[in-house]
């Protein structure tokens, strides 16, 4: 009886344990989106000058593979089955990089650490306050940017950008995709002021 009893409670255990792992979500991660090379593109000069992107700081609320969305002025909420297919601060960087690549097409941009390549002609220091979306589904950017001349070490030109996106729909696919429309907008702005520079 006693054996029958621990082989029952066995099957039991296993029974639950099956149960627990069929039931558990599927874990989906998500990458940003750049802005796109025209089809067959080439650049109208040979190209003027390198520019650094980086270094990027994001606040410590979000060096973590969830995707968080903002509920309220004091709490969030953490998506333990949505996730950042990579660290975030290197997906803004590089996504910045590649989106002032197709903005500035006679220009070198280089993704923060760029000591392979050399010195850089500029590089922008970007320091990102806030890039979530909210309960109203609206995806925020807030980035506070700085233009460094390498040469002189000057600093040339800074600012503030606060950019809002609504989302298409309410899935997590629709909040990155509204997140990398804030990076596409601030790319724009970021272009603009680098392509009033000289070197």
């Amino acid at each position: 009886m006693n054996k029958m009893m621990c082989l029952y409670r066995l099957n039991l255990l296993a029974a639950c344990l099956l149960s627990a792992c069929a039931s558990t979500p599927e874990t989906h991660f998500y990458v940003l989106n750049a802005l796109s090379l025209p089809a067959q593109f080439s650049p109208a000069e040979a190209p003027k000058r390198l520019i650094g992107v980086g270094p990027v700081t994001v606040p410590a609320l979000l060096e973590r593979k969830q995707i968080i969305t903002r509920t309220g002025d004091n709490s969030i909420t953490s998506s333990e089955f949505h996730q950042w297919a990579a660290p975030l601060k290197e997906s803004i960087t590089e996504t910045l990089a590649q989106n002032l690549s197709v903005l500035l097409p006679n220009d070198i941009i280089k993704a923060y650490p760029w000591s392979a390549y050399g010195d850089m002609d500029f590089h922008v220091i970007i320091d990102i306050a806030r890039f979530e979306t909210n309960a109203a589904q609206t995806a925020e950017l807030r980035v506070n940017w700085s233009i460094m001349d390498d040469k002189s070490h000057r600093l040339l030109k800074h600012g503030h950008a606060k950019i809002d996106r609504h989302q298409a729909g309410s899935g997590h696919t629709d909040t990155v995709k509204a997140l990398s429309e804030t990076l596409e907008e601030f790319s724009k702005q970021l272009a603009g002021s680098l392509a009033s520079l000289t070197s």
